[in-house]
């Protein structure tokens, strides 16, 4: 169950001597495990565990089934706390569930459309259900990862509320928690009509529009620190929220030896590949390229760097993924000041 013990006030007097330390749902004088003490050591992700606890009581006081949603949020603990210190994945769990709880109260129906709370900006999924008869449901899905896609129409059998679809190694499970739709899959992408990484698990709200959640370069993982954060922001300005709507999956880069004791990153989209590159260094020194398209659609190649000798010149491990960016076409690399 949610944790939601109420701060006495001789926690909350000692909460207000530590500068390190701020509020949250539970006590942070007593926080247990990696997860909650960087709750209460981040600001952000206290008062995103702040909303939480109101939402959870709203919420909890007008579900039709109070148990499942204690037993669901549960597990979501569990979920949360295998983050650990990793601050984009506490980000995510939280700016997710805040989501579904928000929708949790609805009155559920077979007969709706539902849209994918995203995990990132590059996963999108809709789900049209409608029921037939007393133990079918119509189901048409359509989904995106980066820039592949997945396509599936059938029909699930109901029972005991909960309705499955099964053809050969492909297998759907529709379970109605409250408000809100959960989906598992069984079965490679393929099995189930999907392009390379396109899966049609998770948890879906009813909507007819697509969902987008409050994300930044910290809650996907790109920004290190709310200071780089903050230095991506200031560098890349109208760019900036253009990289969070490309950034995809992320996977470590190798070492500089112009700039050491640097993480190097990579960004990359599936279907679509390589889509960028940022070398950070201590106090939010970053280097950064990735792709832009103008309104012609024609490809850019952008570069930003506060450090300022290395405003016109890239370093080796930039240059390395520029040159391979260059061996199938040329696109344009642009310097930006």
């Amino acid at each position: 169950m949610f944790a939601i013990s109420l701060r006495n006030t001789l926690a909350l007097a000692t909460l207000a001597l530590a500068c390190s330390t701020h509020a949250s749902s539970f006590d942070c004088t007593s926080a247990d495990g990696k997860a909650e003490t960087a709750i209460c050591n981040d600001p952000y992700l206290s008062s995103l565990d702040d909303k939480l606890a109101e939402q959870w009581r709203t919420t909890l006081g007008n579900v039709a089934d109070p148990k499942a949603l204690k037993t669901d949020q549960r597990q979501w603990l569990k979920n949360r706390n295998a983050c650990g210190i990793q601050s984009a994945c506490l980000r995510r769990e939280y700016l997710m569930r805040l989501t579904e709880l928000e929708h949790a109260v609805k009155p559920f129906s077979w007969d709706a459309t539902w849209q994918l709370i995203p995990p990132g900006t590059s996963t999108s999924a809709t789900i049209v259900t409608q029921r037939r008869d007393a133990t079918h449901i119509a189901i048409d899905i359509s989904a995106g990862e980066g820039a592949n896609s997945g396509d599936l129409t059938g029909v699930a059998t109901l029972k005991d509320g909960t309705a499955v679809y099964a053809l050969d190694a492909c297998k759907l499970t529709f379970t109605p928690i409250n408000g809100v739709l959960n989906v598992t899959q069984t079965g490679a992408d393929s099995d189930c009509g999907g392009g390379m990484g396109v899966y049609y698990s998770g948890r879906y709200i009813a909507s007819e529009q697509p969902l987008t959640l409050d994300y930044d370069l910290l809650s996907l993982g790109l920004a290190r620190t709310p200071a780089e954060d903050q230095v991506l922001r200031s560098l890349l300005k109208n760019d900036y929220q253009k990289l969070v709507e490309t950034s995809g999956s992320l996977q470590v880069g190798e070492d500089s030896k112009d700039v050491p004791d640097t993480q190097v990153v990579e960004m990359w989209m599936r279907g679509l590949g390589g889509i960028g590159i940022l070398m950070s260094a201590a106090d939010a020194q970053v280097w950064l390229i990735f792709k832009s398209y103008d309104d012609q659609g024609q490809e850019h190649l952008r570069y930003y760097t506060n450090v300022t000798k290395w405003k016109n010149r890239l370093p080796d491990v930039l240059q390395g993924w520029y040159d391979r960016m260059q061996e199938n076409h040329s696109p344009i690399l642009e310097m930006v000041p």
